[in-house]
């Protein structure tokens, strides 16, 4: 996306960095003129990241064993598997 100098020095004003802006790209409303990340949009996307924070605690420890693109197996690696899996 192409910014302005008038963008560039109110987003500077603002404290906005480009890392917000593609936040709002992403995650907001899209409006006739632009993008608004709307409190429902934010809500939205913080129970999205909960969930996936969940899962992820879930998951740890566990291992999959990849050859290429192919799928070996997978399991939950006790914590001395993991020391071995980590230091070869």
């Amino acid at each position: 996306m192409n910014i302005s100098n008038h963008a560039r020095r109110r987003l500077q004003q603002r404290g906005m960095t480009g890392s917000d802006l593609d936040l709002i790209l992403s995650h907001g409303t899209e409006t006739r003129d632009g993008y608004l990340l709307r409190d429902q949009d934010a809500k939205r996307v913080e129970a999205k990241l909960r969930k996936q924070i969940e899962q992820i605690l879930r998951l740890a420890g566990r291992f999959i064993v990849v050859d290429g693109e192919t799928l070996v197996t997978a399991y939950h690696a006790s914590r001395k598997k993991q020391k071995r899996i980590l230091w070869n």
